[in-house]
């Protein structure tokens, strides 16, 4: 292990995985924690829809209609209370996998990474972001999964393209970022290399 660096599991991380509808987010921070846990330790899921949920259980979200605008800002107060809870009350020594859809040129997705960014600096967590890629016939073909449905997410092949063609995944600068392109790989691979991209962090000073 390079010099100055510490085992995953001394210093706890704040990982990001950001990415288009479809690229496998969720499934991937699921084997994070799941790989984690073979280790003995605690990586939390913080998928996006683990907030919007709570607002779009009580409205008729069927992952093709598009939702009032104004449904977001009930979101986004349900997303800060949740970053208060783990800012002061969850254990130091746990890790978090955070995942969002953000875009270039939106005011509140730079806001969103920049908030995840603070938690981990609060914490004394090392900030992990991991943008995931994946070539567009396959994403196109995960967004059609049932279980996204069920889940209240985006299930609209053809919104999803559009939204891939008129956009940009936001272009995180920073010194741990790790690009990871999942088009052939499995989630758990995915998820082993991001935990080895971690081991060798050094921790925050």
């Amino acid at each position: 292990m390079p010099s100055g660096t510490r085992k995953v599991d001394s210093v706890a991380a704040v990982v990001h995985l950001v990415g288009y509808p479809g690229v496998g987010k969720y499934t991937i921070a699921n084997e994070i924690t799941r790989l984690a846990e073979a280790r003995g330790l605690r990586f939390v899921v913080v998928d996006n829809h683990l907030t919007s949920n709570v607002i779009f259980s009580v409205l008729p979200v069927d992952g093709v209609t598009p939702l009032p605008a104004t449904v977001w800002d009930r979101v986004d107060e349900v997303r800060l209370a949740l970053l208060r809870s783990i800012k002061d009350l969850s254990p130091r020594d746990w890790s978090f996998v955070f995942t969002n859809v953000v875009t270039e040129g939106i005011l509140a997705d730079h806001a969103t990474v920049e908030r995840v960014r603070l938690l981990a600096e609060s914490r004394d967590s090392r900030y992990v972001p991991v943008r995931l890629t994946c070539g567009t016939a396959e994403l196109l073909r995960r967004v059609e999964r049932p279980d996204r449905r069920a889940r209240h997410k985006w299930a609209d092949p053809g919104g999803v393209r559009k939204f891939v063609e008129g956009s940009e995944v936001l272009g995180i600068t920073h010194p741990f970022l790790l690009d990871l392109d999942v088009t052939q790989l499995a989630a758990d691979d995915a998820a082993a290399l991001i935990l080895e991209h971690i081991e060798g962090l050094p921790a925050p000073d």
